[in-house]
């Protein structure tokens, strides 16, 4: 059974809590038993150094020890045990509490005390633990009193110890544990809502919003971005509900004119012409069709962001090229085209989907000029600054025509997938309203802009904006 979030994290804590905790309190063990064995090594030292003054405190006597035998209700006292060791490391006397022990002290620890060197060293006696050290005395014929206390009560002080810190440590994970469900518990209240109303939107809701939070921490800023997904989201689904209601209704016009003819035709026999004629129809129709869905193509391409290469363009031969390729609808239309750009000016773009961005922008102007006007196609370098500012330089494509114009409220729809300004004259001159959004969709990506510029008296002037330079 998979464990839930909630637990797993306090589990986690617990486990680094437990090893903190355990490290922290080995140390408080470590330190007071190191803190109380160094007290009762300079306790025995200072014992050791009483036993040998009393040892010969009576001259003409010899060695003796003194032992001080406790009666009951007197209180604790520390037991101590006494050796007195000649030179050669044999016993003289003893504390009765030894009763018959051998030599205590290790052979090297005897010669370390005959030396004068500190000692202390670890002891057993009888199964009893003890530390013991030993003093040389003075005078040319050399004795060690080695003196010892026994640990037991040491030992036991360091159990009892030992089991408090046990206490302390299972105590403390215990209510580190109650601690930690109650606060990660109301840590995850905003988890938790944010996954119900994610569970309502995930239904289809797609214009609800998680709740704006009130404070501005980790769980503030991932609600807030969040929120600005699902607006992109949303925004993002509508704009393709639109695109596919938009896409089907213009399908549909051909289609249903197509099926249409085909009734019509199909109703009585025909003449060889007449079939040719209703034949010519719906190729005619076929061909808006199948430009409409290569656009589409492209505008899906174009929106998806992918990188594309980016290659030096001569501005004046694409602008000539796109010219060329105009003549004949502008020999229609009675417009003349013009083109002015230097030979030496280079934009930084994929060559041929640039052309279709100022194919459309011609096709659009043709189907605005008035008879007889003028279309005009200029290039020309548009440095961006100096200075701390700088940036690279930038060349700038213009396409004027003497139309009526387009009003300022409009000048930004007009890049909106299918939409027209003038619905019948856009009709009766053709076209779907993809042009300029997929002109915008396809300049972006070239990380260029395009917009529609200020224009002194009648008509419009479209403004392409794209990295470029002058060829050296």
């Amino acid at each position: 059974m998979a464990l839930s979030f909630r637990t797993r994290l306090t589990l986690r804590w617990l486990l680094g809590f437990g090893l903190v905790l355990t490290l922290a309190l080995a140390a408080v063990y470590v330190g007071i038993r190191g803190f109380l064995l160094r007290d009762l090594d300079a306790q025995l030292r200072t014992l050791a150094g009483t036993e040998l003054a009393s040892a010969a405190d009576e001259p003409g006597m010899g060695l003796h020890l003194h032992e001080f035998r406790v009666a009951e209700g007197q209180g604790d006292y520390a037991d101590k045990f006494v050796q007195l060791l000649d030179s050669k490391g044999t016993v003289m006397m003893q504390s009765p509490v030894l009763g018959a022990a051998p030599v205590l002290l290790a052979a090297a620890d005897r010669q370390r005390a005959m030396e004068g060197r500190s000692l202390v060293a670890d002891v057993q006696v009888n199964g009893r633990s003890g530390r013991m050290t030993a003093l040389v005395t003075g005078g040319s014929v050399k004795y060690l009193v080695a003196v010892g206390l026994f640990t037991d009560k040491l030992e036991a002080t360091l159990g009892q110890l030992l089991l408090l810190l046990g206490g302390v440590w299972l105590g403390s994970v215990g209510l580190t544990a109650a601690i930690g469900l109650t606060l990660v518990a109301r840590a995850l209240v905003p988890i938790h809502r944010i996954t119900r109303q994610a569970s309502v939107i995930a239904q289809g809701q797609f214009g609800s919003r998680l709740d704006e939070p009130q404070l501005n921490d980790e769980i503030g800023q991932m609600t807030r971005l969040l929120n600005t997904m699902l607006d992109r989201l949303h925004g993002a689904i509508e704009a393709n509900r639109r695109f596919a209601a938009d896409a089907s209704h213009e399908l549909r016009g051909p289609l249903t004119a197509m099926l249409g003819e085909l009734d019509v035709t199909l109703k009585r026999e025909r003449t060889g012409p007449e079939y040719q004629e209703t034949l010519v129809g719906l190729r005619e129709r076929l061909v808006e069709m199948s430009a409409l869905t290569e656009d589409l193509m492209l505008l899906v391409r174009a929106q998806e962001g992918k990188e594309i290469g980016l290659t030096e363009v001569s501005l004046a031969g694409m602008l000539q090229t796109v010219v060329d390729r105009a003549a004949t609808q502008a020999a229609a239309a009675q417009v003349t085209l013009q083109v002015e750009a230097p030979a030496t000016l280079v934009a930084y773009a994929d060559p041929r989907l640039l052309e279709r961005v100022i194919d459309n922008l011609v096709r659009n102007g043709l189907q605005h000029s008035p008879e007889r006007g003028t279309l005009t196609l200029t290039a020309e370098l548009a440095k961006s600054g100096a200075g701390p500012a700088w940036v690279p330089d930038e060349v700038v494509i213009r396409v004027r025509d003497q139309g009526p114009g387009i009003p300022a409220a409009e000048r930004e729809r007009v890049f909106d997938r299918f939409y027209r300004i003038d619905q019948s004259r856009s009709r009766r001159t053709g076209g779907a309203g993809l042009g300029l959004a997929i002109s915008r969709e396809i300049v972006q990506l070239c990380k260029g802009r395009i917009r529609v510029a200020e224009t002194e008296g009648a008509g419009t002037t479209m403004e392409v904006r794209l990295p470029g330079g002058v060829r050296t």
